[in-house]
């Protein structure tokens, strides 16, 4: 799974917030064209700012108790305010908890200019792009 150095193109939420997908693209002066997919899938949470002109850096698996830990308060008042978080539970031990115990896992997203964010999801997969939808002629 290729994502260090390319640029965000852009980014889906589908399956009705269960499958989030970034658009990667390494363009660079003198270097073949490059594109990538980062699939999140059975997606619990997530949230990102700043996503116009990303490049990507980093995209790390973070233990799901220190996640909650780090994020635990922030993501209580969305839920108070929003709802939604599956499995949610006030407890934050019970929660880190109920995530585990289901399959999930946190993953932290950083970039060289501006963006970062988080998925809380069972899986990330790399997906090739199909070529006939990401053409670009030359």
């Amino acid at each position: 799974m290729r994502y260090h150095d390319f640029h965000l193109a852009g980014y889906r939420v589908s399956d009705f917030g269960a499958t989030i997908s970034f658009d990667l693209v390494y363009d660079y002066p003198g270097q073949p064209k490059e594109t990538s997919i980062v699939e999140f899938s059975d997606v619990a949470a997530y949230h990102f700012v700043h996503t116009g002109g990303a490049i990507m850096n980093h995209i790390a698996e973070e233990p799901i108790g220190t996640f909650i830990q780090r994020h635990g308060a922030t993501l209580a008042e969305w839920w108070r305010l929003h709802g939604g978080y599956h499995l949610w539970d006030d407890d934050r031990a019970k929660y880190s908890a109920n995530l585990e115990s289901d399959g999930y896992h946190a993953w932290t997203i950083d970039s060289s200019v501006g963006f970062q964010g988080f998925v809380v999801a069972r899986a990330m997969i790399g997906r090739e792009p199909n070529p006939s939808l990401h053409s670009t002629p030359r």
